[in-house]
């Protein structure tokens, strides 16, 4: 599920956060049994839709599924279905537990007995295993620690194309998110399930409400220095300063990691700024059909009349630190034009010139292609013209243009998205 940042008043579509962390964790060496399939209760050859489902429930190791006489002095391998297995296992007296799934494997989990999660591949080696010979057994060492490729986005955080807008990229920005130590309460056992008595003021959690509270944090820092600055010069200052993140590791791109990896310390003194104010805001919403009444409910007015805005210029008709083109034909070359204006912030005498990235298949043209400024708070407007051909069955095609001046490097995402890929 995705959640909201809320560094504009506007509702527009959500930030998504996120950012994968290694975890360390340790555990004694406990000798264990597996035990088969037939730990289900009833018998183990289903005969009836009932022996179906009881045997279902028994595969995710659910409360009442399973034979407690099989169970007891056991190591359990149960497919993930919802989370407390691991309660129901331990309330039968199981030593331990293999949880079968595909999400949630590079998260470190808080379990009530021994256990690990593996994906379906090493599942099935566990299952196959399990079925060869009358004895099964295994053992659970102490957790080691690996080193892995970071930062990357976690496997269950959402990605793009932004379902409420073709013309907006959504996620922004990605931050810290995965096994991050947090404040806890000791008035409620760790993992919240039945039989648990661990207990502490510090925890491991993961998702968005750990990712958010970074990007919080660094728009604190950012106004701290710049206490007049909006909060979309804000926005701006952390996407264009964010460390870029790479495809090699995250397949979707910037549909996973937007802009890219977090750097407060850089978006203190970002250079340029894609700043707005709220009309600006209703300008794009006019722009993307919402009608008056809705508008006026976000904006806490009357209903807006579209009609007597100006409209805005350009494919997105917003000053946005991103560009999305949306392919608006699988056959023909789809074109579009980006208006964009920047805000200087940096030193008040500041040349910066362009520099194009744009992938196979794609043209993308600047004009002009250098800005000038003599003073601070002075601002350049500028189109960026992008012409695709038809991609085929690629979902996404990544490319950029960079605002580069003798001290300052201001990046802004463009991508090319298929809406006709599957």
């Amino acid at each position: 599920m995705s959640r909201k940042i809320c560094n504009d008043r506007l509702p527009l579509p959500s930030l998504l956060l996120y950012l994968v962390f290694a975890s360390v964790s340790a555990a004694n060496d406990f000798y264990i049994v597996f035990v088969r399939d037939d730990a289900v209760s009833g018998r183990s050859t289903l005969q009836t839709h009932l022996n179906v489902l009881a045997s279902l429930k028994g595969r995710y190791c659910l409360e009442n599924s399973m034979d407690p006489r099989k169970v007891k002095g056991k190591l359990i391998y149960c497919k993930l279905g919802s989370w407390g297995a691991d309660s129901v296992v331990k309330g039968l007296g199981g030593i331990g537990i293999f949880l079968e799934s595909e999400v949630f494997l590079d998260a470190a989990q808080i379990y009530m007995a021994p256990a690990t999660m593996v994906n379906s591949s090493t599942g099935k080696k566990i299952n196959d295993y399990m079925h060869s010979t009358k004895s099964p057994s295994a053992a659970i060492h102490k957790t080691v620690e690996i080193k892995v490729p970071a930062p990357f986005v976690a496997s269950f955080s959402s990605r793009g194309p932004n379902s409420g807008s073709q013309n907006l990229l959504k996620p922004d920005i990605t931050a810290p998110g995965i096994d991050i130590l947090a404040a806890y309460t000791p008035l409620k056992s760790l993992t919240g399930l039945k039989g648990d008595t661990q207990y502490s003021k510090f925890t491991f959690m993961s998702g968005t409400s750990m990712a958010c509270p970074h990007v919080g944090g660094a728009a604190a820092y950012v106004k701290s220095f710049h206490p007049t600055w909006s909060p979309a010069a804000i926005k701006s200052a952390l996407m264009t300063t964010a460390k870029q993140m790479s495809s090699k590791v995250d397949k979707d791109a910037e549909f996973a990691y937007g802009s890219g990896h977090l750097d407060p310390t850089r978006a203190v003194d970002p250079g340029l700024v894609y700043d707005m104010n709220d009309l600006s805001y209703i300008q794009f919403l006019c722009h993307e059909g919402y009608d008056g009444a809705s508008i006026g409910s976000l904006v806490g007015q009357g209903t807006v009349n579209c009609s007597k805005l100006l409209p805005s210029n350009g494919v997105d008709a917003i000053n946005y630190p991103t560009m999305q083109l949306a392919l608006k034909s699988n056959k023909e070359p789809t074109a579009g034009v980006f208006r964009r204006r920047v805000t200087n912030v940096g030193p008040n005498v500041s040349v910066y010139n362009a520099t194009i990235k744009a992938p196979a298949g794609v043209e993308i043209a600047v004009k002009p292609a250098t800005l000038s400024f003599s003073k601070a708070a002075r601002s350049r407007s500028f189109k960026v013209v992008v012409k695709a051909k038809p991609m085929n069955n690629v979902l996404t095609l990544s490319g950029s243009i960079t605002w580069k001046s003798s001290r300052h490097s201001v990046r802004s995402p463009i991508v090319i998205y298929n809406p006709w890929a599957n």
